[in-house]
């Protein structure tokens, strides 16, 4: 099954044949174990696209890697196969290579943009007073020196020119006319005052907008996923994620396989190309191991995880039931792991 990073074609893989068309963990991880167990080995993607469930209505039959393996089509398995007690009633399973978790993949809001950004460090209500201060200070201003000054000494400031003062000591800035009377310079020096701590918490204030980015969502875990009904949610269909939706007891767990199963079955997808299809398109959270979320928020930086992670369960490779080789494919991982060579895979 292709996923990343799993089980991956190659760009060019159409130039290529056979083994050398596929990259990514599994595919190291099976080459690993073939050197080290010296056997050959055919890798071939799986006609249905799925990891294996139990088919309704069908017996006993299954679909994905594990009806393969059932049919006898495949000695083994190479993919992140979770291992869960419906699997294991009828394949066998090896030592696990990877614990994996269940994660939630959603888009990142969108953050809106204006012409007005620079209006955001203050808030409505302060803006208006400062205006109301602006226009209330220039009256007094030139009230103060109309009063103040004598009959034979007129007034240096006019309305126009009080008005512009006021405006030039808001932003620092010089002008050409000043009070020239007491109470205007007392009036003026209050002005300063309040001018100096507005322009200081609006500078602050618009540094935090400048360097953080803040992305306000109103889901931060998987409770509040399923405490609302704006965002739809889903998994990939017959997959182990779904497996443990529908059969877990965890109340609100079972909650969510009722939403996804009963009142919207579409958003269950069938692979998880078109599960991070709906992530990007739509108000949408995915389902899926935490490995793999990682690893997309890694290489789209539109999506994020939320967590925390739960439901853990261990990867191993399948084989056929009663294959005899199975101890000797645990053994090769343990000893991987035991090495160091697992770590080094995972970090490749």
């Amino acid at each position: 099954v292709q996923e990343r990073p799993f089980t991956m074609l190659k760009r060019d893989y159409q130039l290529r044949t056979g083994n050398d068309r596929f990259e990514g963990f599994a595919v190291d991880l099976i080459a690993e174990v073939a050197r080290r167990l010296d056997f050959r080995y055919q890798l071939y993607l799986v006609h249905d696209g799925k990891f294996g469930s139990k088919m309704e209505g069908i017996g006993n039959e299954w679909n994905g890697i594990i009806g393969e393996l059932l049919a006898g089509n495949a000695t083994m398995s190479v993919a992140p196969l979770s291992i869960n007690s419906d699997r294991e009633e009828v394949v066998d399973f090896t030592k696990p290579f990877m614990t994996r978790y269940i994660s939630v993949l959603l888009r990142i809001p969108r953050r809106e943009t204006s012409y007005f950004e620079f209006l955001n460090p203050l808030s409505p209500i302060v803006w208006i007073c400062t205006l109301g201060a602006f226009l209330m200070v220039s009256v007094v201003l030139y009230g103060l020196e109309r009063i103040g000054a004598k009959a034979k000494h007129p007034a240096k400031i006019s309305m126009r020119e009080s008005f512009w003062f006021i405006f030039g000591s808001l932003l620092q800035g010089n002008t050409d006319a000043s009070p020239s009377t007491v109470p205007g310079r007392i009036l003026t020096s209050a002005w300063w005052f309040f001018a100096l701590i507005l322009i200081s918490s609006y500078t602050a204030n618009l540094a935090a907008f400048l360097t953080v980015k803040k992305i306000n969502t109103p889901i931060k875990s998987v409770t509040d996923l399923a405490q609302q009904t704006k965002i739809k949610y889903g998994t990939v269909a017959d997959s182990g994620v779904m497996s443990f939706f529908r059969n877990t007891k965890i109340e609100h767990f079972a909650k969510m396989w009722a939403q996804m199963s009963e009142i919207e079955p579409d958003s269950m997808v069938k692979g998880t190309n078109e599960g991070y299809a709906k992530v990007k398109e739509q108000d949408y959270a995915f389902f899926w191991d935490t490995t793999v979320n990682r690893y997309k928020t890694i290489t789209d930086c539109d999506v994020m995880e939320i967590g925390p992670p739960f439901d853990p369960k261990g990867f191993g490779i399948g084989v056929p039931p009663g294959a005899t080789y199975r101890e000797e494919l645990s053994m090769a991982i343990l000893k991987l792991s035991d090495t160091g060579k697992l770590h080094e895979l995972e970090n490749k």
